[in-house]
C-alpha cells in the first residue's frame, strides 16, 4: 500500500528563465531545459513527470506562480522528487534557497539538479553550498557591472532608458535625440499656462476629459509609437496625477535629467528616488516646450496649497503670496459668503490668535491689496518702458547693497561657527582625556560626546548652507533684462489679471495697520517682484496711469457728490410734499384714528423736546447780574438821604456833570441867538 502511495506521487520538473539569462542564448531556453529534464527523468527511471514553469522571472525573487503551485503539491504531499536542470534555476540567493531545501528535507522529497551532478539520495554536498553562493554572486556581479555601464553611459547624457516625456517623441535616426511632438506640446503648454490663470490640476483634468484630448497612452497609441502595458477603459480619463506628473517635470525646459532613480538592491530590485545632487543634468540638451520663468512660477503654486471657499468653485488666487511682516507666516483667507455676495473678503495672518503662537491681526482686505499691487505693477512697469537706462541702474545699486549685507551677515555667521567648532573640539579632548583618567564615568562621556557630536553635525551643516549661499550671491547676475521682457510683454495694466500677478509677484509682506480705523488707516505693504524684488520707483514720478486714476477717482467723487446732493432734494421736496398733504387732511378731519393717535404721540414729544431743549439753556446761560436802579430813583435816594454805593454815586454825579453840561450849552445857544435877534433888528431900524 505504501509503495503505491509512492508510485502515485509526481516527479517535479521545474524550469525558470529570466531576461537576463535569455542574453547566453537558447542553452538555458524553456524549451531547451524541459528536453534536458525530461531526458534525464526517463533514463534514471522516474514516472509521473509534471512540468512547474516560471518565464521572465528573475532568481532573487521566490514570489513565482511555478514555483508557488510546486510547493502547494509538495505540502499537499503529492511530490517524490523536483529535478533542476541546476542549482541556479531554483534560486539565485543563498538564504532563500536554503530555506526551500528546507522544505525539501521537511516533506521527504528528493532534490536534483541534473548538470550539477546534485542529488540528496546519495547524502550531504557541500558543493552545494559554494555554487549556491557563486550563483548569488553572479547576480549581484552582474547587476555591479549593469550599474557601472549604466552610470557610465548616463555621465556622457547617454539614456539608459527609451521612455519619453509625453510632448516627444524619440527621434528615428537617433534614439538618444527627443523632437518636439508638436500636438502634445501644445497640450502640455496649455496645461502650464492653465496653472499660471489660477487653475487647479482638477479643474484642468476636467477640461481635458470633457474636451475629448487623448491621455498620453491613448495619444502615443494613436501615432504608432510604443506604449507599455497600460489598462485603461476610458482613453480620455485624465487625472490629477497625470497632471502633476507633467507639471513637475524639467525637461520640458530643455534638461535632459538622468538617474532619477537607482536600485537599492538587486534582490529586492526597488528603486529609491534619488537626490538633485546625484542626478546627472545637461542644460539645452533636448528641444524647449516651457521657458524656464514659467517652469518656476508654476512650481512655486504648486508649492502652496489652496482650498476653493464654501460655495465657490475657485481659491483666491492671492492665496500663498501674502507674509505677515512681524512672525513671518502666511496670511490665511477669510470670507462670508451671504446670498450670492461676499461681505467678507479679506486675509490675516494665520499665527492670530493660535495655541502655539500669537500674533497682531494683520487684516487686510483683498480688493484693497489686489489694488496696490496693480499700482505697483503700473509705476514699475512705466519706469521700465520709459525710463530703461535708469531703472537697471537703480536696480544694480539695491542688489549690491542688499547683496553685501546678506554676504557680510553670513559671514559673521560662518566666522562665530567656526570659532565655536574649535571650542568643541577643545571639549571633546578634554572629555577623552577625562573619560581615559576615571575622572568622567562612561555614562556621562557617551551622553556629552553625542550632544557635543550633534551639536557639531548641525554646525557642519549650516556652515556649508551659508557657505553655498555666499558663492550663490557672489555669482549672481543681475535679472533686469528678465524683468523687462516680461513687463514688455504685457501691453494692457488696466486690470489686474491672475497670469500677471503669477508672473510679477513673488510675495507680499504685510505690515500691521496703524491708524485706527476710516481715512486715518495706514498699512504698509512690501511687494517683491520677480527678478527685482522690492523695488519704488521714485516718488515724485507720477505715471500716466496714476493721473488717470486720479481723474477717475475725482469724477467718481464729484458724479457721488452731485447724486447725492439730487437725492437731498428728492427727499426734501417728497417729505415737503407728504408734509402738505397730510397737514391739508388733518385740517379738513379726514385724519384716522391711527393716524389722529400718532400724529398726538408725536406732538406730545415734540413738546417735551421743546420744554427739554428749553431747561437745557435756561441751565447753561449764566446768572442775570442784579436789576440796577434808575437814575431818578437814585436822586430820590440821595435826597432821601439813602446812602449810595461807590458806583451809584459816581453814575448820579456823571448824569448831573451831563446835565449841566447840557443846559450849560442850551443857556449859551439861547444868548446867542437872543443877540443876533437884537443885532438884526438894529439893523433893520437903522
Amino acid at each position: 500500500m505504501k509503495r503505491t502511495q509512492e508510485q502515485r506521487k509526481i516527479t517535479a520538473l521545474y524550469e525558470r528563465l529570466s531576461h537576463d539569462d535569455e542574453r547566453t542564448g537558447e542553452s538555458v531556453s524553456i524549451e531547451n531545459q524541459k528536453r534536458i529534464l525530461e531526458d534525464y527523468a526517463r533514463k534514471n527511471g522516474f514516472h509521473n513527470l509534471r512540468h512547474f514553469t516560471d518565464d521572465g522571472v528573475r532568481g532573487t525573487t521566490f514570489k513565482r506562480p511555478g514555483l508557488d503551485v510546486m510547493l502547494d503539491e509538495i505540502r499537499a504531499g503529492n511530490v517524490a522528487t523536483v529535478i533542476v536542470k541546476d542549482q541556479s534555476r531554483i534560486g539565485r540567493d543563498v538564504v532563500e534557497v536554503g530555506l526551500l531545501k528546507r522544505t525539501f528535507d521537511e516533506y521527504h522529497v528528493r532534490f536534483i539538479a541534473a548538470n550539477d551532478n546534485l542529488d540528496t539520495a546519495n547524502g550531504f554536498d557541500i558543493m552545494s553550498i559554494f555554487r549556491d553562493v557563486i550563483n548569488e554572486w553572479y547576480v549581484a556581479d552582474t547587476s555591479r557591472k549593469i550599474k557601472s555601464v549604466f552610470k557610465s553611459r548616463m555621465e556622457k547624457g547617454l539614456r539608459c532608458s527609451g521612455s519619453v516625456c509625453y510632448g516627444y517623441l524619440a527621434s528615428k535616426e537617433d534614439k538618444n535625440e527627443w523632437i518636439i511632438d508638436e500636438e502634445a506640446a501644445a497640450v502640455v503648454r496649455r496645461i502650464y499656462q492653465e496653472v499660471l490663470a489660477g487653475e487647479g490640476v482638477n479643474n484642468i483634468a476636467r477640461k481635458l476629459r470633457s474636451e475629448k484630448i487623448p491621455i498620453p497612452s491613448e495619444h502615443w497609441k494613436r501615432i504608432g509609437e510604443p506604449v507599455r502595458a497600460a489598462r485603461y477603459a476610458d482613453p480620455y480619463a485624465w487625472s490629477a496625477t497625470t497632471i502633476g506628473y507633467i507639471l513637475k517635470r524639467p525637461e520640458y525646459t530643455g534638461k535632459k535629467v538622468l538617474g532619477k532613480t537607482v536600485c537599492e538592491n538587486y534582490k529586492t530590485k526597488n528603486n529609491r528616488k534619488t537626490k538633485p545632487e546625484e542626478q546627472f543634468v545637461f542644460e539645452n540638451a533636448i528641444p524647449v516646450i516651457i521657458d524656464e520663468e514659467m517652469w518656476n512660477n508654476v512650481q512655486r503654486l504648486l508649492q502652496t496649497k489652496r482650498r476653493a471657499p464654501k460655495r465657490s468653485s475657485a481659491p483666491n488666487r492671492l492665496t500663498g503670496l501674502l507674509y505677515c511682516a512681524d512672525c513671518g507666516a502666511k496670511l490665511t483667507h477669510r470670507h462670508s459668503l451671504v446670498q450670492g455676495k461676499w461681505i467678507d473678503d479679506a486675509y490675516n495672518c494665520s499665527s492670530y490668535r493660535q495655541l502655539t503662537t500669537d500674533c497682531t491681526m494683520h487684516y487686510i482686505p483683498t480688493h484693497k491689496i489686489e489694488a496696490a499691487i496693480l499700482t505697483a505693477i503700473q509705476r514699475v512697469s512705466w519706469y521700465v518702458k520709459n525710463n530703461e537706462a535708469e531703472f537697471i541702474e537703480r536696480v544694480r545699486e539695491a542688489s549690491t547693497t542688499q547683496k553685501k549685507e546678506n554676504v557680510k551677515q553670513y559671514r559673521q555667521r560662518l566666522s562665530e561657527a567656526k570659532h565655536r567648532q574649535k571650542e568643541l573640539d577643545k571639549l571633546i579632548r578634554k572629555l577623552y582625556e577625562g573619560n581615559a583618567t576615571g575622572k568622567i564615568p562612561d555614562k556621562h562621556f557617551e551622553r556629552l560626546l553625542a550632544e557635543y557630536d550633534e551639536e557639531q553635525t548641525a554646525l557642519e551643516a549650516s556652515m556649508t548652507e551659508w557657505q553655498k549661499q555666499i558663492d550663490d550671491w557672489n555669482a549672481e547676475g543681475l535679472n533686469t533684462e528678465k524683468f523687462i521682457e516680461l513687463a514688455n510683454r504685457y501691453t494692457d495694466f488696466s486690470e489686474l489679471t491672475t497670469p500677471m500677478l503669477n508672473e510679477f509677484v513673488e510675495k507680499v509682506i504685510v505690515h500691521e495697520a496703524t491708524g485706527g480705523r476710516g481715512n486715518s488707516r495706514r498699512q504698509r505693504l512690501d511687494i517683491y517682484l520677480n527678478f527685482i524684488g522690492n523695488f519704488e520707483v521714485p516718488a515724485d514720478i507720477v505715471t500716466p496711469m496714476e493721473l488717470e486714476a486720479q481723474k477717475r477717482k475725482q469724477e467718481e467723487q464729484a458724479a457721488k457728490k452731485a447724486r447725492s446732493e439730487e437725492l437731498k432734494k428728492e427727499r426734501y421736496e417728497k417729505r415737503k410734499r407728504e408734509k402738505r398733504e397730510f397737514t391739508a387732511r388733518k385740517k379738513a378731519g379726514l385724519l384716522t384714528p391711527e393716524e389722529q393717535a400718532k400724529e398726538e404721540i408725536r406732538l406730545a414729544k415734540n413738546r417735551e423736546r421743546d420744554r427739554a431743549k428749553r431747561t437745557r439753556q435756561k441751565a447753561s446761560e449764566p446768572p442775570k447780574p442784579p436789576k440796577s436802579h434808575s437814575l431818578t430813583e437814585l436822586a430820590k435816594m440821595k435826597k432821601a438821604g439813602l446812602p449810595l454805593t461807590q458806583e451809584e454815586t459816581e453814575r448820579l454825579a456823571a448824569y448831573r456833570q451831563r446835565k449841566n453840561e447840557q443846559h450849560r450849552q442850551c443857556m449859551e445857544r439861547k444868548r446867542a441867538k437872543e443877540a443876533a435877534e437884537k443885532t438884526a433888528k438894529e439893523k433893520k431900524v437903522a
